[in-house]
């Protein structure tokens, strides 16, 4: 590779790499920044559902009757995207309730309450009732990388745009 002939040449070329690799590594700082704090927002919203939804499953549990078979799906009004997935067991870990859409197989028996992480899922557990009713609240791990995607992907655009104009303003 030959070196630009002018100065002109060799400046423009020179500020313009000098811009995108300062963008660049502004970019990758942000983006773990970003990445940590949606991380934060996911999970508080993962224990604001545990939360919220716990009391109402222990009431909707002690209400059943007798002949109500134990393990009940919730019904949904209208279809949507579910990204949120719950999960009520008893303290045998029989399934009490669930979100319509739950996968028992993505829940793991509750070892303690807080926060979990699978190959797949974000994991919240609590309990009520002395430990013996216990939920679980999933979100997919793919949900929160798809958001960081579109993250970065509107951090790098810029960088696609400043390239070329600071090319021609230099």
């Amino acid at each position: 590779m030959r070196r630009p002939a002018s100065l002109q040449d060799r400046l423009s070329l020179g500020l313009t790499l000098g811009a995108a690799v300062l963008w660049t590594l502004a970019a990758a700082l942000t983006a773990g920044q970003l990445r940590d704090e949606m991380n934060a927002v996911f999970d508080s919203a993962l224990e604001e559902a545990g939360q919220r939804l716990l009391p109402l499953a222990v009431r909707d549990i002690i209400g059943r009757d007798e002949d109500d078979s134990p393990r009940q799906g919730v019904t949904t009004l209208r279809a949507h995207e579910e990204l949120l997935t719950y999960i009520v067991r008893d303290a045998e870990g029989r399934v009490l309730l669930h979100s319509h859409r739950a996968d028992p197989a993505v829940f793991p028996p509750v070892t303690g309450m807080g926060f979990t992480t699978t190959p797949t899922h974000r994991i919240y557990s609590d309990s009520a009732l002395r430990g013996t009713i216990t939920i679980s609240v999933a979100e997919p791990l793919a949900h929160r990388r798809a958001a960081a995607r579109k993250a970065l992907a509107g951090l790098a655009l810029p960088l696609a745009l400043i390239v070329p104009a600071s090319l021609l303003g230099v």
